[in-house]
């Protein structure tokens, strides 16, 4: 029963695990992929990191871009919040009256 439990588990977190990601399929004669936080253009197997964190690749079957850092959907403690760092690709989820309490929350993807 162990076992079975552990699967289903498993299974779940690898349905997860590129949830935070998306697809685009290239434009047929393309030599080059365009960002969709900035429009900038990124030739044919180049790889970057977007201006929101996100980790891009281009090639011939599309562009791919997963999410480096994931969002914070759920603050369970009351009076805190959450600082994106947007340079670290980092955040931190604390009290607002004081920095060092730290808070429980949920985050999706990454």
């Amino acid at each position: 029963m162990a076992l079975l439990v552990l699967s289903l588990v498993l299974c779940a977190l690898i349905s997860l695990s590129d949830s935070a990601c998306f697809h685009q399929l290239p434009v047929a004669g393309a030599t080059h992929c365009i960002d969709p936080e900035d429009n900038s253009q990124h030739l044919l197997g180049s790889i970057w990191k977007s201006n929101g964190c996100m980790r891009c690749t281009c090639s011939t079957r599309g562009m791919r871009c997963c999410d480096m850092m994931g969002k914070v959907v759920n603050i369970h403690t009351e009076g805190c919040t959450v600082e994106y760092d947007y340079r670290k690709c980092s955040f931190e989820v604390f009290h607002t009256k004081d920095r060092n309490i730290k808070c429980q929350y949920g985050a999706t993807g990454k």
